[in-house]
């Protein structure tokens, strides 16, 4: 990855991170399956991470290219209004968390994810001319958002949980399924964006190094996706038991290595024009 596309990729992460958490937090908070407490801390998670969006977002430049890698920069505007929207309804959201309005937070943080959703569309559409396909590129970062803001979510309820050990431990099993059937929609979305060619060739062309002998390549494989499906798949197991402390530090552990998977997939993404 080259730094004048640093600031997408990182982007592209926040976002993702941002909506998913929201959008996971608020499905729970709706079936009343978590504490006040818990959607008041990640109501701050969520702002803060979309406060940093804005950031980014803001700092983007409108070029036409990056390295020879298309972007489609007349999005950049409306991406822009809607991080800055989704940031907006984020401090809502904190808000009536904070007052404890449970109607009033459900419906904020559905209308957050339904912002974020279109952050992530706009995205995609700065993004997507070179890779295979828009489609592809918007499943492949929604199924990032699920997989980041799962993790994420879950993590955070397993510390909520050994506060007081008397809390459900069902969050965290329902949760950990998000995070691992999101996983296998990845791996899905690899396996076709690396078999199926781009529609642009960036000029670095992965910097003279074809996809199968590229390291990047495989580390996205085994440390952003089969590793993190493992120890999501123990971190379910472990919650059937009760072993919250084990399930939360698996998650721990795999929120680490699917960042890391992100960061490989987006660098890919700008340097061979590969959706992986």
């Amino acid at each position: 990855m080259n730094a004048s596309s640093l600031p997408y990729a990182v982007l592209i992460l926040l976002v993702e991170l941002g909506v998913g958490s929201l959008a996971i937090a608020t499905i729970f908070d709706a079936r009343r399956q978590v504490t006040a407490g818990y959607v008041k801390a990640a109501a701050i998670t969520v702002l803060a991470i979309a406060v940093l969006a804005v950031a980014v977002g803001a700092g983007l430049r409108a070029e036409p290219e990056l390295d020879g890698y298309a972007l489609r920069t007349r999005w950049l505007a409306p991406l822009r209004l809607a991080v800055g929207g989704f940031a907006v309804i984020a401090a809502v959201y904190m808000v009536a968390a904070f007052v404890e309005r449970h109607r009033a937070a459900v419906a904020v943080g559905g209308a957050g994810a339904g912002v974020g959703v279109a952050a992530l569309v706009l995205l995609a559409a700065v993004v997507a001319a070179p890779a295979w396909s828009y489609v592809g590129t918007l499943a492949s970062l929604l199924a990032s958002a699920a997989v980041l803001g799962g993790a994420l979510a879950a993590m955070m309820w397993g510390h909520w949980y050994l506060t007081s050990g008397r809390l459900p431990k069902e969050p965290m099993e329902q949760m950990s399924l998000v995070v691992l059937g999101a996983l296998v929609l990845q791996g899905v979305l690899v396996l076709a964006g690396s078999v199926l060619p781009a529609r642009e060739v960036p000029l670095s062309e992965g910097f003279g190094v074809g996809l199968v002998q590229n390291p990047a390549f495989w580390l996205r494989i085994s440390v952003g996706l089969l590793f993190p499906t493992l120890l999501a798949w123990l971190a379910w197991r472990a919650a059937r038991i009760r072993g919250m402390m084990s399930a939360t530090g698996l998650l721990y552990i795999a929120l680490g290595a699917v960042l890391a998977g992100e960061v490989l997939a987006r660098g890919l993404l700008f340097s061979t024009g590969l959706a992986v």
